[in-house]
């Protein structure tokens, strides 16, 4: 790898859809080619290598991360960023935040590996874990907590207070009203209005939501 000694490289783990849309908006950002390149993708599945607008690198269950590298986990599915980013942080990985976009109050916490596609607007005091994805024009409230793992498709509304735990997925056009608690690992679907607390593992579909059991 060809390393530039004045600033970092930055490794997007996923070639395929949503790692080239990621690419696409740090391209944009005002630290590219400033504070650092990008250099290309790790991903395991050569043929994607096709098209790509930059190389993959190799594979990142097994790639060993050096000094002047940086990552962004682009894997919407939050078991598939465990999976993928786990190895590379037990390996000195760090993850930094893409933030391109972000309309930002004050008291906003985040772990690493965190990702705001562009007009993302969030509430003050929002609190959020790890390798959380909120998508475009999302609108989170005031003094929200969003697990780690958790992605947020676009369109969304997450009202003040409401807590989200971890690997929850919430599709685009949902609503979750204020104050509302989501459990671990549950799914809202698409334009779905969540007015209750939602137990953990389910997945919630409707208006208003209700738990949808598959057969």
């Amino acid at each position: 790898m060809d390393v530039t000694s004045h600033r970092g490289q930055v490794l997007i783990v996923s070639a395929a859809g949503f790692g080239r849309t990621v690419f696409n908006t740090m391209r944009h950002d005002v630290a590219h080619e400033v504070e650092w390149d990008i250099a290309g993708f790790l991903d395991s599945r050569s043929a994607l290598a096709a098209g790509s607008p930059r190389p993959i690198l190799g594979d990142p269950l097994t790639w060993r991360p050096e000094p002047n590298e940086r990552f962004v986990c682009a894997l919407g599915n939050p078991a598939q960023r465990r999976r993928f980013a786990g190895p590379l942080r037990e390996r000195g990985a760090e993850f930094m935040n893409l933030r391109t976009g972000l309309h930002e109050a004050i008291g906003v916490t985040m772990g690493v590996g965190c990702i705001f596609e562009p007009e993302v607007r969030m509430g003050v005091d929002t609190q959020m874990g790890d390798f959380v994805i909120i998508l475009s024009t999302s609108v989170i409230g005031y003094e929200v907590a969003i697990g780690s793992y958790s992605t947020i498709g676009s369109f969304v509304f997450v009202g003040g207070r409401a807590r989200i735990g971890s690997d929850v997925i919430i599709h685009p056009h949902a609503t979750i009203l204020p104050g509302v608690t989501i459990g671990d690992g549950a799914v809202i679907g698409a334009g779905s209005v969540v007015m209750a607390d939602v137990p953990a593992g389910v997945t919630m579909l409707g208006n208003p939501a209700k738990i949808f059991r598959f057969k």
